[in-house]
């Protein structure tokens, strides 16, 4: 698969969400008004998936 190996910043990521900020509300939209608890969970999967590969840094 071609997006497999992300491993994105947060600024790279927020940049990206920010972009699709317009489709998100789109696809978080409830009887016409945004449901803002499903664009928060929308946002954290992509959040999610687009940092899974990063290597976490130790304390």
């Amino acid at each position: 698969m071609i997006f497999k190996n992300f491993n994105m910043t947060d600024d790279e990521v927020m940049e990206i969400i920010s972009t699709y900020d317009n489709l998100l509300n789109r696809y978080s939209k409830i009887n016409g008004k945004v449901d803002e608890d499903l664009k928060q969970e929308i946002t954290k999967e992509i959040y999610i998936t687009l940092t899974k590969n990063r290597e976490r840094q130790k304390n």
